[in-house]
């Protein structure tokens, strides 16, 4: 038995964590989605490029719960899950920087985390699929 894990375990590894991510991705938008639609105080709302607060944070629940499925998805290994995931991950992407100036410093967590997901997805996305 081998200290240093195999190739495919690497792989499997990446996929999970991928979806671990994406849980909490999915967890952090629906936690911003609620703080938008709650409390206008919680973000600078002059700072987005356009819209108000209340449509930004349904956007960010609809896209946070589609990620958590989409993550239920990954885990299973569906390749249609690691489509949807990299797809997710780049709209995602593109919300957080359009609202960049909301809130920079978490908006830089989130595009890391995206980054993250990603490439973990494209390189492994079928991982899981074919560990069964």
């Amino acid at each position: 038995m081998s200290a240093y894990p195999s190739q495919s375990d690497r792989g499997e590894n990446w996929a999970a964590f991928a979806g671990i991510v994406f849980l909490v991705l999915g967890m952090f938008n629906i936690v911003d989605g609620i703080a938008a639609l709650a409390n206008d105080d919680y973000f600078h709302a002059d700072e987005l490029l356009f819209g108000d607060l209340s449509m930004w944070g349904t956007f960010y629940l609809v896209l946070g719960a589609v990620q958590l499925l989409t993550a239920m998805l990954v885990f299973r290994g569906n390749i249609i899950g690691a489509f949807l995931g990299i797809t997710l991950a780049v709209l995602n992407a593109v919300l957080v920087l359009l609202s960049v100036g909301a809130y920079p410093v978490w908006a830089l967590v989130i595009l890391a985390l995206d980054g993250v997901v990603i490439y973990a997805l494209t390189a492994h996305g079928d991982a899981l699929r074919t560990a069964r």
